[in-house]
């Protein structure tokens, strides 16, 4: 059965050959003109298509280099973006010692505010004393 098949296809084969053959040559008359013409098409396409390709090519190689000089801003800006962040982290251990310090100076302020008050009110007593101690001097002096 396969043989038959494949005898078939043959057959078939070979009685189109001959209307393929002559399609060709009816398409070949006409002429050597006609053939130049369709070469020189071809050849105008050609050198268009190879000068787009090379426009492309350039094109892509700026392409390229532009992607480069992007990268190279885009890693700049990142490591400015790390030295900021370092900077503020050092800023802010800094303000926390800072108002570390502040709280100590007020505790010393609150020290010395509790001294001056005790410090007046002996410097009060004192002159007291000493007025007292004055009056009774100048009552005994007089009376005398």
């Amino acid at each position: 059965m396969t043989h038959l098949r494949l005898f078939t296809l043959l057959v078939l084969i070979l009685s189109s050959a001959p209307t393929a053959l002559a399609a060709r040559a009816g398409a070949t008359k006409g002429g050597p003109r006609d053939d130049r013409a369709f070469l020189h098409q071809l050849g105008d396409a050609q050198r268009a298509l190879s000068e787009q390709n090379q426009q492309l090519r350039e094109r892509i190689d700026e392409l390229h280099g532009e992607i480069a000089a992007r990268r190279d801003e885009l890693k700049s800006l990142q490591e400015d973006l790390k030295a900021a962040r370092e900077e503020i982290k050092g800023l802010y251990v800094e303000s926390s010692s800072v108002k570390e310090q502040i709280g100590d100076v007020k505790d010393d302020v609150a020290g010395v505010n509790s001294n001056v008050s005790w410090t007046r009110t002996w410097v009060g007593v004192t002159f007291a004393l000493t007025a007292i101690a004055l009056l009774i001097f100048l009552g005994v002096t007089l009376l005398r």
